[in-house]
């Protein structure tokens, strides 16, 4: 091969190397796109949002605003008020979350980010249209996580992670009465056993007094019937049910009842209670070493305990208790119903002794004259 020959091989190695190295470059060069380092929605765009949807695998989250900024209800649970805490810190979160990179536009590599099991999010205008639409796929080590718009075949990381609670009730507002202690000014119970008592107060500085009858030597124990007011004044719920459940509807029959009468005029009722644990004897009868037989008796539980659900009625037609009430029973904690008084006895106390009335001193007689 002549020097001229070389020269020509040379040039065209060099020329299959420089193209090759460009196109190992453009290979391993970053995915571009004009979104990455912008918020992955324009904040001021998602105060036009009427409705949002979270599509999850087994779940769907449909909430609903109603007409005011902090009133949102959520449909697929009893169209429910919805904690507004909740529903802020999601929009929130959307509106500061920013895209750091673009992952990927290759339908293979988008397939093996968890696409398939995220959650789907839709912010909803007036109209029905989509202000942003996005899947969730899965979270990295370091808090952030992939995410794609709807419609398009890019997958980005974006700087936070999305923490969305699939059960309905955590997103529910758990108080649904608004008034305060001080408020009840009278109060009419029927306590689980059949008791009845009646109290009323001028305000909030008086202690309460009755008209009814107590046993000898018993008289109102002042904090034990403030306690009521306090409890149901700060009743909260913390899980919904059926109205027509088993469990709703033995906690109705066993229940106590207390009337709530505020200083506005309104009054308030409510039935709190579970089902019973019943239990029967039974008589088991035990062969011992020896061959002699005992019997012993032994409880079995034919019924356990139920949870503990509360009812509500407002004496005034408008409030939206009412309307709650007819679409949804509300469980309680435990403590919420053991620490309401059963009996009339853990309404009262001993009455003082009266104090003693020191007898007054003989009166003296002044010495008589002398005739």
């Amino acid at each position: 091969m002549n020097i001229k020959n070389l020269y020509i091989s040379a040039g065209v190695l060099a020329v299959f190397a420089i193209a090759t190295s460009l196109f190992k470059r453009s290979d391993s060069a970053p995915l571009l796109d004009d979104r990455v380092g912008t918020a992955l929605v324009d904040p001021t765009a998602l105060r036009d949002t009427v409705k949002i949807v979270i599509e999850m695998e087994d779940e769907t989250l449909s909430f609903a605003n109603q007409g005011k900024s902090s009133l949102w209800v959520l449909e697929s649970r009893f169209d429910l008020p919805t904690s507004y805490d909740r529903i802020s810190e999601l929009a929130q979160n959307v509106s500061e979350a920013k895209l750091q990179r673009l992952v990927s536009e290759n339908p293979d590599r988008i397939a093996k980010l968890g696409f398939e099991t995220g959650e789907r999010i839709r912010f909803v205008d007036k109209l029905g249209n989509d202000i942003v639409a996005f899947q969730l796929g899965k979270e990295t080590e370091n808090g952030r996580q992939f995410m794609r718009y709807e419609g398009e075949g890019k997958a980005f990381l974006v700087d936070t992670t999305f923490f969305i609670n699939s059960s309905l009730d955590s997103w529910l507002e758990k108080k649904l009465v608004d008034f305060e202690a001080d408020d009840v000014t009278a109060i009419e119970a029927t306590l689980q056993n059949g008791d009845q008592i009646n109290v009323i107060r001028g305000n909030a500085d008086s202690e309460w007094e009755t008209g009814d009858a107590l046993p000898e030597g018993k008289i109102l124990n002042q904090s034990s019937i403030g306690q009521i007011a306090s409890r149901l004044s700060d009743l909260t719920f913390t899980a919904t049910a059926e109205i027509d459940d088993e469990n709703v509807v033995a906690a109705e029959k066993n229940s106590h009842q207390f009337t709530l009468k505020l200083n506005s005029g309104d009054s308030y009722e409510y039935s709190i209670g579970r089902q019973p644990e019943v239990k029967i004897e039974k008589e088991l009868r035990k062969e011992g070493e020896n061959g002699e037989t005992t019997a012993e008796i032994e409880e079995e539980v034919l019924t356990p305990e139920g949870p503990v659900y509360y009812f509500i009625t407002s004496s005034e037609s408008e409030d939206p208790v009412n309307a709650y009430m007819a679409r949804a029973a509300f469980e309680a904690s435990s403590y919420q119903f053991t620490s309401l008084p059963d009996t009339l006895d853990k309404l009262l106390s001993e009455a003082p002794e009266p104090e003693e009335v020191p007898t007054p001193l003989a009166a003296v007689p002044e010495d008589e004259p002398a005739p």
